[in-house]
């Protein structure tokens, strides 16, 4: 994946290409200053890379923005994902158990963020008491935590000594 300095890079490269482009199809249009009955669609041309350069820079902006955007949302959902998977640490009846959290962040603002918690516990208890504790975590960091559950009870499992 490209960074956000390669695609500013990329960006800057093509305004300059596509600007001298530009001044030599302007040149050439421009010329003699002396109408010329030969190339009548001089002018459309000229326009025509003009619009064709100013399409070019908008979707290479829009593109900029939306990786930005993109990084910004992948760092929310980290920060969502350590502090719950440390919520979790944290608890004495859960440090033990293998309990992971993955959180995933929309890439649209005003869209939930989705945790995902997969894992396999000993009884119904210490499944629900491992909800409580990830619910109760992700209500303090944001409002709008959709919590989808995969964590397996599993009666036989035993349970690692501290």
């Amino acid at each position: 994946m490209k960074t956000i300095k390669e695609v500013r890079a990329a960006l800057v490269a093509s305004a300059l290409v596509l600007i001298g482009l530009t001044r030599h199809g302007w040149a050439q249009t421009v010329g003699s200053g002396a109408p010329s009955s030969t190339s009548p669609s001089g002018g459309a041309q000229t326009i025509a890379l003009v619009g064709s350069a100013i399409v070019l820079l908008v979707v290479l902006w829009a593109l900029v923005k939306m990786l930005d955007l993109k990084r910004r949302r992948e760092g929310e959902a980290v920060i969502v994902q350590s502090q719950v998977s440390d919520a979790v640490l944290r608890d004495p009846s859960l440090f033990s158990l293998p309990i992971t959290p993955t959180a995933r962040v929309p890439l649209w603002t005003g869209t939930p963020v989705i945790v995902e918690v997969a894992g396999c516990v000993p009884s119904e208890d210490l499944r629900e008491a491992a909800l409580r504790v990830i619910e109760r975590e992700a209500a303090h960091l944001r409002n709008d935590v959709q919590i989808e559950s995969r964590i397996e009870v599993v009666p036989t499992m035993m349970r690692r000594s501290a």
